[in-house]
């Protein structure tokens, strides 16, 4: 794709199991909270997994506690989001947020990606794009790369594609969310510990601005790129996240 091909636009995503991989909860809707939706409304499996534990978002509150009601809203959102249904489930690895890790803690983790995707065996994967200006987000992109180089060509899912939280991506695709904006507001609601008004209106923002590819009566989009290979140069592998996780 030229930087001068308008990106192609989608009404619904491809059909099949689904895996996001979400840096902190709140992040995969905030992402492409409309694109599970629409997943969830086709019948799709949809998988979240919550790397670090978002707990830096609650800094006067203990940790512990912290994590709790992180991971009970993330699971409330994801109630939203699929119409409370369970073609919705979360996985919480529980990584400290803002960690340095270390590289043994990096290879491991990438590993423990790998095996996840190896076990459930989706068809698509959306995560953060390796260019997000969140460090963490970049963490979790450099683990997804390395991930991915350790699984067999022919076990790799077919569809990988990034996601923008904090820093634009040049998109290749838009997914029309229109129709499911109502459930992607219900559910960074469920997010209150962060503000979910200021979250929402920003996350609106962000769609509305996406939609202005698309036909007038289509005002809401996600954007989405391919997923670049662990040798991109925007892929420098950093330690991502230690084996323990909470499924």
């Amino acid at each position: 794709m030229s930087p001068f091909d308008p990106p192609r636009c989608l009404n619904a995503p491809a059909r099949g199991p689904v895996i996001v991989l979400a840096p902190h909860p709140d992040d995969e809707i905030i992402g492409v909270g409309g694109t599970l939706a629409l997943h969830a409304r086709q019948g799709d499996r949809v998988h979240v997994v919550v790397a670090f534990d978002g707990a830096a978002g609650l800094p006067t509150m203990d940790r512990e506690q912290a994590r709790d009601l992180r991971c009970r809203e993330a699971l409330a959102g994801g109630r939203a989001l699929s119409s409370g249904t369970s073609a919705l489930t979360h996985q919480f690895l529980e990584f400290p947020e803002g960690h340095e890790p270390t590289d043994r803690e990096f290879q491991r983790g990438a590993a423990l990606l790998a095996r996840i995707l190896t076990e459930r065996r989706p068809s698509s994967v959306y995560a953060p794009w390796p260019g997000d200006a969140h460090r963490d987000h970049r963490v979790l992109a450099s683990a997804l790369a390395l991930a991915l180089e350790q699984i067999p060509a022919h076990q790799r899912p077919k569809h990988v594609w990034g996601f923008e939280v904090w820093s634009n991506l040049e998109a290749s695709v838009l997914v029309d969310i229109t129709p499911v904006m109502d459930m992607k507001c219900a559910a960074l609601a469920c997010h209150a510990s962060q503000g979910s008004t200021e979250l929402t209106r920003r996350a609106l923002g962000l769609a509305a601005w996406r939609s202005a590819h698309l036909d007038q009566d289509q005002r809401y989009a996600e954007a989405l790129c391919p997923f670049p290979p662990v040798s991109s140069p925007e892929l420098n592998p950093v330690p991502a996240f230690p084996p323990e996780q909470r499924a």
